[in-house]
């Protein structure tokens, strides 16, 4: 009797027939898993790697993040130091003389007093500059205020609280300085009329005044409490101004001090 070909060959590799001429196709038997403790280690492998890779990702997005961080409060910092801080300071300087003039300048329009009247508003000097926030402004749009440490992005947030209120109020101060010098220079005595306009011109103006030496203090203060610097350079050129129109009259202003007993100028 002869023998049946076995159901499986368990050899390492087997023959099929490919077609009835008797051709055959050789494949390999796919091998068997090592054992699961190999096999978790290829995983823990995977899975090491994985991470290593996601917390060095994390890493050079910190990074990123701490150098626009970094840049943001350059920015602001030199934008309060070099341009609103300085601009401040002046505003306090020029306050008492300002004031001076608008009581000379009424005190002659109420005398009717139209040649008297004309060369003191001609003396009336008031500086245009713009008070900016673009770097607070930056740093909200990017996205980079909300890396910041909470307690020191408060703090700017305070600090620039009233500069676009200071921006509004510039704009309207150059309103009623032209009403102010809107007064004809030829003319008998000053017309009932021309009174009231140049009046209210006037009162306008030092409301305006009032309200600038208002919220520079309060700006410079909030800038000694956060130890930020006025540029030196910036404060003399603004001061070298207010004294080119004003002379003797500027003087250093009387800042007041914060919660701790400073001021500004410590």
């Amino acid at each position: 009797m002869s023998a049946f070909r076995p159901i499986v060959d368990v050899g390492a590799s087997d023959n099929l027939p490919w077609s009835l001429g008797g051709e055959q196709m050789r494949f390999q038997l796919p091998k068997p898993l090592h054992g699961w403790r190999a096999f978790a280690g290829e995983v823990g492998v995977i899975v090491l790697g994985v991470l290593i890779a996601l917390c060095a990702q994390q890493l050079a997005e910190n990074l990123a993040w701490r150098q626009k961080v970094d840049a943001a409060l350059a920015d602001m910092n030199n934008e309060l130091g070099s341009g609103d801080g300085p601009q401040a300071y002046e505003r306090l300087v020029l306050h008492d003389c300002v004031d001076a003039h608008l009581n000379s300048a009424r005190a002659a329009v109420e005398d009717g007093d139209r040649k008297a009247s004309r060369k003191l508003i001609d003396q009336v000097w008031l500086p245009n500059r713009t008070w900016d926030s673009l770097a607070r402004d930056a740093a909200n749009s990017a996205d980079v205020a909300a890396h910041m440490p909470h307690e020191r992005m408060l703090q700017y947030r305070i600090a620039y609280e009233m500069v676009p209120a200071t921006q509004r109020l510039a704009e309207k101060e150059l309103g009623d300085l032209g009403r102010f010098r809107a007064l004809p220079s030829s003319g008998g005595p000053l017309t009932g009329e021309e009174k009231f306009s140049e009046i209210a011109a006037i009162e306008a103006l030092r409301l305006d005044n009032d309200t600038f030496a208002r919220e520079s203090r309060f700006l410079l203060l909030r800038m000694k409490m956060m130890n930020l610097r006025l540029s030196k350079h910036f404060v003399e050129r603004r001061v070298r101004a207010a004294q080119a129109h004003y002379g003797g009259c500027v003087s250093a202003p009387r800042i007041g001090s914060n919660s701790f007993g400073q001021t500004v100028l410590d």
